[in-house]
C-alpha cells in the first residue's frame, strides 16, 4: 500500500499525535534497518547455500503471517510455526517483512528447523528449495499476495484469523485478495465459527480450527514466582483479577474501570500490549487498585498469572470480537485458575468458562469464582478442557485435511 495512503488512513483512526509519533517511529526503524540491508547482500550467497542443505528432502512449510516474530505477543503463527517444526521431516520458513521488530540480515534461526527468513529475498526460494520434497504455503496475511508469484509450491492453505475491520488500513483490494485467496487455497482455515460461516461459500474447502493453548508450558509453570513489577502492589488485595494481552478498542476499559470503583479491594493486574493508543485511559483514571504493565516476553507470563486468583478476558461484542478466538482462553485453561470473560461467541463453546452480562453480573459471577478456585472436581474439569485444546491437536487437524 502507499506510504502516503497508509498515513491517512491511520490519522483518521489515531488521530493527529498518534500519527506523528508512529511517523517518527517508522523513520528510526527505518534508518534501523539499513545496515542489516547490507550486510545481508555480503552474506547472502552464504547464507542461503547453507539454507539449501537444511531443506533437502524435507516438507518445508513456508509461513506468511500478518506480524513480526519478536512482536511483544506470543499469537498463533508463532505457534503453529513452531509446532509444525516438531513434525519429523519438516522444516519451517516464517517470513518476515520485518515490519517493525524483526530486524535480521537473510535468515535466522528461533530453533531446530524453525527459520525466519527475509521477504527481501523471497525470489530466492526456488533455488533454497529445489530438493525439498513438498512445499506447503500458510498465508495469513492477504496484503502479502504478490509474494505467492515469486515461487514455486505445492499446496497453499489460507488461515482466515480476524475480521478484517480489525485493521485500520482495510481496503477495498485487501478483499478482493481475501476471496480469491479463499477460492484459490486448498485449505482456508477458519480460527472462529463467524468466520467460517462467512467462508463456507466461497472457499474450495474450509474448516473451523480455533486457537490453542501450549498446554506443557503453563501447565508446568503453574508454581513460577510472582513477577518482581508486582512485589508490594498487591498486599492489601482480597481478589486479584488478571489479563494479558492487547490493550485495544476492543477491550471494556468501562467495565474494569466501574468493577475496580466498586470493589476496591479486588485489583486489576492489566498485562498488556497497546495496539492503538486506547490504553491511555487507566493513566487518566488513576485507580490504585489497576496496575497496567507493559507488554511481557512470553516466557514470563507465567510469573503474572502466579498472582492472579481470577482470570478475566474483559471485551467488548463487536464485529472483531464476535470473529475472535483468545488464544489467551486456552492458556488461561492450562494455568488452572477460574476464567471469567464477557460472552464472545467463541467464549461460550467450553464448559468451564463463566461468563457475565454486565458490570453487575461481573461482581457477581467472580464472587462465585473465588469460592472455586481450589475445588478439585472444578480444576479437574478444566485441565481436561485445556488437554483437549493443544496446538498440537489444531496442527494435525489441518494436516489432515490438506
Amino acid at each position: 500500500m502507499n506510504l502516503i495512503k497508509k498515513a491517512i488512513l491511520f490519522y483518521k483512526q489515531e488521530g493527529f499525535w498518534n500519527t506523528v509519533h508512529r511517523t517518527g517511529e517508522k523513520c528510526w526503524e527505518t534508518i534501523k534497518r539499513v545496515p542489516v540491508i547490507l550486510k545481508e547482500q555480503l552474506i547472502k550467497k552464504r547464507c542461503l547455500q547453507r539454507l539449501e542443505k537444511h531443506t533437502k528432502g524435507k516438507r518445508v512449510f513456508v509461513l506468511i503471517p500478518c506480524i513480526d516474530w519478536h512482536i511483544p505477543l506470543y499469537q498463533r503463527p508463532h505457534q503453529i510455526a513452531t509446532e509444525l517444526a516438531k513434525n519429523e521431516n519438516s522444516l519451517v520458513l516464517f517470513i518476515s517483512d520485518q515490519y517493525r521488530y524483526d530486524n535480521f540480515a537473510c535468515c535466522s534461526e528461533i530453533q531446530e528447523n524453525l527459520y525466519l527468513f527475509s521477504h527481501r529475498l523471497v525470489t530466492d526460494l526456488n533455488e533454497i528449495l529445489k530438493s525439498s520434497s513438498e512445499i506447503i504455503v500458510i498465508m495469513g496475511w492477504m496484503r502479502q499476495t504478490h509474494l505467492l508469484k515469486k515461487f514455486f509450491y505445492h499446496k497453499l492453505i489460507y488461515e482466515y484469523i480476524d475480521d478484517m475491520s480489525l485493521f485500520y488500513y482495510h481496503t477495498p483490494q485487501m478483499e478482493k485478495e481475501h476471496y480469491r485467496l479463499m477460492a484459490e487455497a486448498d485449505l482456508t482455515v477458519c480460527t472462529a465459527r463467524a468466520l467460517y460461516e462467512k467462508a463456507v461459500p466461497y472457499a474450495r474447502k474450509a474448516i473451523l480450527s480455533p486457537n490453542a493453548g501450549d498446554y506443557d508450558f503453563f501447565h508446568n509453570n503453574r508454581e513460577y514466582p510472582v513477577n518482581k513489577l508486582l512485589a508490594g502492589k498487591l498486599d492489601s488485595a482480597s481478589c486479584v483479577i488478571g489479563y494479558y494481552g492487547c490493550l485495544a478498542k476492543w477491550f471494556d476499559y468501562d467495565l474494569v474501570i466501574e468493577v475496580a470503583k466498586r470493589q476496591p479491594n479486588w485489583y486489576f493486574v492489566l498485562v498488556g500490549y497497546c495496539f492503538d493508543g486506547t490504553a491511555e485511559i487507566l493513566k487518566k483514571i488513576e485507580l490504585s487498585n489497576i496496575i497496567w504493565v507493559p507488554a511481557q516476553p512470553y516466557k514470563l507470563l507465567p510469573s503474572f498469572v502466579s498472582a492472579f486468583d481470577i482470570q478475566c478476558i474483559p471485551f467488548l461484542i463487536n464485529d472483531i470480537t464476535i470473529s475472535t478466538s483468545p488464544v489467551k482462553l486456552f492458556e488461561y485453561m492450562a494455568s488452572g485458575k477460574p476464567i471469567l470473560t464477557s460472552k464472545i461467541p467463541e467464549c461460550l463453546n467450553y464448559r468451564i468458562v463463566t461468563t457475565y452480562e454486565d458490570a453487575d453480573d461481573f461482581v457477581i459471577k467472580a464472587g462465585e469464582l473465588l469460592q472455586l478456585k481450589n475445588n478439585p472436581d472444578f480444576l479437574a474439569a478444566m485441565d481436561k478442557e485445556a488437554r483437549q485444546n493443544t496446538w498440537g491437536a489444531r496442527v494435525r487437524d489441518i494436516l489432515e485435511n490438506i
